[in-house]
């Protein structure tokens, strides 16, 4: 059962990942370029910090970015996840003399998930500057390349002062693990203080990313269309070279649909092509998709969850797909959705109290848009996820 757990969490920490390494990728070339110092404005210092305009040169000469217009979106969708902010917090990203400060240079960012994966970089840093800590084993006629057991990361842990006891260590091994920052080698165990289990590193930390790399990931696309609109009267000129968004208005069987405006259609989610033009839609995240008979059994393992979501001004900020039962393929991490509680991997049970259990995602889709503004909707969500509801 634990192994299932870590396995249905995989995708949907993966690419917040991505987004929080482009940004401390970014954050670190930025201090070497002396992009960030301290600066002073109005008889004012401001620490460590940069100014908007000098960023999008930066990431246009060095490539980042094509254009202008593409590296203020790349650096919105980077602030939109908390990652750096105004000094003052007055205003969102621009190509101009405002001053921005990254989260991790002053310690402020309230988001769990960033600042345990902050803790999850300085551990990597550490562990593999230690010789003999992460190495290669030999287990079951299996090799397993830049592995740590598990007795001795929590040794080291509590050695290193990134623990306070050994108690603490298991802890924060189990965090990281949950948070797919660790993972033990096949998948079989949590986190345990025991020598017979290997753990490896989920995260590939010394790939190397740029900023466009941020408009390749399927959780940031949904918000490119409002990025666009914002753009529009800054940097027109550069508009065609951010991703456009497709938007289905007719009968055909969408493989998948996004729920993102109010209007009477909805968007999709990015659509991608591959060398012949066909388009393809998006893996599912379902490990393995239940029937409506299931969830609706006694016996099910599955519970209901209500929630309110009021849509903002690009609109409730997920995705959904499936025959029925349909299911939640995305979550704008931004979004009202988001906040009201949606996560990937549930099942929808019933909109604005109509039981929708057995219809397709186009008919869900339909009957959610009906209702301008506010979505009341019944979810069904795995017993092991609930407290983390």
């Amino acid at each position: 059962m634990e192994a299932v757990t870590q396995r249905g969490r995989t995708a949907s920490f993966s690419e917040k990942h991505e987004i929080y390494l482009i940004g401390e990728q970014l954050r670190r070339d930025m201090h070497a370029s002396v992009l960030i110092r301290d600066r002073r404005y109005h008889l004012r210092n401001y620490r460590q910090c940069f100014a908007g305009n000098e960023a999008v040169d930066w990431l246009v000469r060095c490539k980042h970015c094509s254009t202008r217009g593409a590296s203020v979106a790349g650096m919105r969708i980077l602030q939109n996840y908390g990652i750096f902010h105004h000094v003052c917090d007055d205003h969102k990203f621009k190509d101009d003399q405002l001053f921005y400060r990254f989260r991790r240079d002053d310690d402020t960012s309230a988001d769990k998930d960033l600042i345990l994966f902050y803790t999850g970089i300085r551990i990597y840093l550490k562990m593999t500057k230690k010789k003999g800590l992460v190495r290669d084993f030999i287990q079951g006629g299996q090799t397993y390349h830049n592995a740590f057991m598990g007795s001795k990361f929590a040794e080291w842990l509590t050695g290193q002062k990134e623990a306070v006891s050994r108690e603490d260590a298991i802890y924060l091994g189990r965090q990281l693990l949950e948070n797919n920052i660790i993972r033990h080698v096949t998948d079989d165990h949590h986190f345990r203080n025991a020598e017979s289990l290997l753990y490896q590193f989920s995260v590939d930390f010394d790939r190397r990313r740029i900023l466009a790399d941020v408009f390749k990931l399927p959780a940031t696309m949904s918000r490119l269309s409002s990025l666009r609109l914002s753009l529009s009267s800054v940097e027109s000129q550069d508009d065609h070279t951010l991703p456009k968004p497709s938007v289905h208005t007719d009968d055909r069987d969408e493989p998948y649909t996004g729920l993102l405006v109010r209007s009477g259609s909805w968007s999709s989610e990015y659509e991608q092509g591959n060398d012949s033009g066909e388009v393809l839609a998006p893996k599912s995240v379902m490990l393995r998709q239940a029937t409506a008979d299931e969830l609706e059994s006694p016996d099910t393992p599955y519970v209901k969850h209500r929630m309110r979501i009021i849509s903002d001004s690009v609109g409730y900020g997920f995705v959904l797909r499936g025959d029925g039962p349909t299911y939640v393929q995305t979550v704008d991490p931004t979004g009202p959705a988001a906040s009201a509680g949606l996560k990937v991997r549930q099942y929808v049970y019933a909109v604005n109290c109509v039981n929708v259990l057995q219809k397709n995602h186009k008919d869900v889709g339909r009957t959610i848009m009906s209702n301008e503004n506010v979505l009341d909707i019944t979810v069904l969500m795995h017993r092991r996820d609930v407290s983390n509801a």
